[in-house]
C-alpha cells in the first residue's frame, strides 16, 4: 500500500508539473532555445508514462494477487462448508439409525412382554378348570340327591312311606337312633348314644353348612340327614288301592301332586347347597398349597366351594400371587388378571342367579299355598240346576 501510495504522488506531481508548464506566463520580450524546451518535455512524459505504466502493472498486480486471494478464501470456506453440511448430514444419520434402533430394541421388548406367559395365568387356568369341573360333578351329585328324594316324597315302591304312615315314621326314628341317639333316648332304652361329636347332628345346621368340603362319605350322610330332617321328616303315605279309587282319593290327588312338586323344589335348593360341598374333583397344586398354608387337613380332594375358596384366599393372603402381580412386565399381564377375578365374579354370580331363581319359585309356590288357603274358606256355591 505504501508503494502503490509514492506512485500516486509522483503521478500527480508529473501531471501538475506539465500543466504549469503549458500555462505559464511567458515574457514577450524573451529569447529562448524552444528546441531543448521541446525535448525536455518529450524527455519528461516519456519518464511520466513509464511511471504511470509501472504504477498500473503495479496495481493489475495487486488485484490479481487480491482477487487470488479471495477466491481461495471464498473456495476454501466454500469447501469447509461443504465438509460441515455433509458431516452434519452424517452425524444426523447416525443419530436418526441410533434412535431407531432404540425404538425398535423397546417395541421388540414391547412384543415379548405382550406374548410372554406368566406364570399366574398358567395357575390361574389351572384352578379355574379344577373349579368348572367340581361345578360339573357337583351338579351330578346333586341330581342324585334329589332322584333318591323323590322316589321318598312320592312314597314309591320300597320307600317307607309306601307301606303307610306309622312305617314311615319308624324308619325315620330308627335311622335317627342309629346315628344320632342322645341322652334321653339311650335313658329311655331306644339306642345307646352317640359320641359328643354325633348327639343330634341330623338337628345342626353345621352338619350341612359348616365344612367348604365334606371329608368322606360320613361327611355326606350327615348333610343329607340333617337336610332331610330340615324339610321333609316323614314323607306322606302313599295314596293305593280303594284309597286312590275313592272319591275322597280322588280329590286329593291334586294337592299331594303339589306337594310333592313343593317339596320338590326344597330339596333341589338344599342339594344343590349339598353339591357345592360335595368332595368331586382334585384339586390344583396351587390350590393345594393355599390349602396347606391355611392349616386345612385335607388337601388332595375338593369341592367346588373350597376350590373357589383357595383360588380366592391365594389371591387375598398368598405371596406368590401378590409378587407375581408386582414383577409383571406390562399392562397387559395385569389386565389378565383382572379379567381372570372378573370371570371368577362372574361365575358366582351365575350360582347366585340360579338360587335367586329356586328362590322365586319357592316364594310363588308359598303365595299360591295361600291362596289355596283363602280359597278353602270360600263356601262353595250350589250347583245350578239346568231348566228346559
Amino acid at each position: 500500500m505504501g508503494r502503490l501510495f509514492r506512485l500516486r504522488n509522483c503521478v500527480a506531481l508529473g501531471i501538475a508539473f506539465q500543466i504549469g508548464t503549458f500555462f505559464a506566463p511567458r515574457p514577450a520580450y524573451a529569447f529562448f532555445d524552444s528546441v531543448a524546451i521541446i525535448s525536455a518535455i518529450t524527455a519528461l512524459q516519456s519518464a511520466m508514462n513509464t511511471a504511470v505504466s509501472t504504477a498500473k502493472n503495479v496495481l493489475n498486480n495487486s488485484l490479481g494477487l487480491i482477487n487470488t486471494g479471495l477466491g481461495d478464501g471464498f473456495g476454501q470456506l466454500s469447501k469447509l462448508s461443504i465438509a460441515s453440511i455433509t458431516a452434519d448430514q452424517k452425524i444426523a444419520d447416525a443419530n436418526n439409525i441410533v434412535q431407531a434402533q432404540i425404538q425398535r430394541d423397546e417395541r421388540n421388548a414391547q412384543v415379548r412382554d405382550q406374548h410372554a406367559v406368566n406364570r399366574q395365568d398358567c395357575l390361574n387356568l389351572q384352578d379355574g378348570a379344577a373349579t368348572v369341573v367340581a361345578a360339573r360333578s357337583g351338579e351330578q351329585f346333586s341330581a342324585a340327591l334329589d332322584g333318591g328324594k323323590n322316589r321318598r316324597t312320592d312314597a314309591r315302591q320300597g320307600t317307607p312311606s309306601w307301606t303307610g304312615s306309622g312305617q314311615a315314621t319308624q324308619a325315620a326314628n330308627n335311622h335317627h337312633f342309629s346315628k344320632y341317639c342322645n341322652d334321653a333316648e339311650a335313658e329311655a332304652g331306644l339306642c345307646s348314644a352317640a359320641s359328643d361329636a354325633l348327639v343330634n347332628a341330623d338337628q345342626h345346621a353345621i352338619s350341612l353348612l359348616g365344612p367348604s368340603v365334606y371329608a368322606d362319605q360320613d361327611g355326606i350322610n350327615q348333610a343329607n340327614d340333617y337336610a332331610q330332617g330340615l324339610i321333609e321328616p316323614v314323607a306322606p303315605p302313599a295314596l293305593r288301592g280303594d284309597a286312590i279309587r275313592s272319591p275322597q282319593g280322588q280329590s286329593l290327588l291334586p294337592e299331594r301332586r303339589a306337594y310333592g312338586a313343593a317339596l320338590s323344589l326344597a330339596h333341589f335348593v338344599v342339594d344343590d347347597v349339598q353339591g357345592w360341598r360335595a368332595p368331586t374333583v382334585t384339586l390344583s397344586a396351587a390350590q393345594r398349597a393355599e390349602a396347606t398354608r391355611e392349616g386345612r387337613t385335607d388337601t388332595e380332594k375338593g369341592s367346588e366351594l373350597e376350590a373357589l375358596e383357595l383360588d380366592i384366599n391365594r389371591k387375598l393372603g398368598g405371596t406368590d400371587w401378590q409378587g407375581d402381580l408386582q414383577a409383571m412386565p406390562s399392562d397387559k399381564s395385569v389386565l389378565i388378571q383382572i379379567a381372570l377375578l372378573d370371570a371368577q365374579r362372574n361365575q358366582i354370580m351365575l350360582a347366585q342367579l340360579k338360587m335367586q331363581q329356586a328362590q322365586a319359585m319357592m316364594q310363588a309356590a308359598q303365595l299360591s299355598t295361600m291362596e289355596r288357603d283363602r280359597l278353602a274358606h270360600v263356601t262353595p256355591m250350589t250347583v245350578p240346576t239346568p231348566t228346559n
